[in-house]
């Protein structure tokens, strides 16, 4: 569960520091300032969501693990449509997306939500 919640927390770094990213980018955008500001409330509402989910996940919670896998598998879609462009930037969305999906499948993760799922 380390690796996963792991991950997650690194999702969140990053969605937040592009979350502050474009908040400063939108002040010498122009026109595109309202746009970017969107984006900036999208990727801390993702921010938000990610961080329940990694809690969620922590305490073993039910909701956690479908709710990250989503997320994840949205990650893997964005990995692939920007890998043509910025192949570092898709190689690591690709990358964490599946080291996530994988460690909520090891057997002792399944076998620790087994158990919680028992109590």
């Amino acid at each position: 569960m380390l690796l996963v919640v792991t991950v997650l927390g690194v999702q969140v770094l990053v969605l937040l520091g592009s979350a502050v990213t474009f908040v400063v980018t939108a002040f010498g955008a122009g026109s595109l300032a309202g746009s970017l500001l969107g984006l900036a409330v999208m990727f801390l509402i993702f921010a938000a969501g990610v961080a329940a989910a990694a809690r969620g996940s922590w305490r073993l919670h039910r909701w956690a693990r479908p709710a990250a896998i989503a997320f994840e598998l949205l990650v893997i879609v964005f990995g692939l449509s920007v890998i043509g462009g910025s192949l570092w930037l898709g190689l690591g969305c690709l990358l964490t997306a599946i080291a996530v999906i994988i460690g909520y499948f090891l057997p002792p993760v399944v076998d620790a939500y087994n158990r919680a799922l028992a109590d």
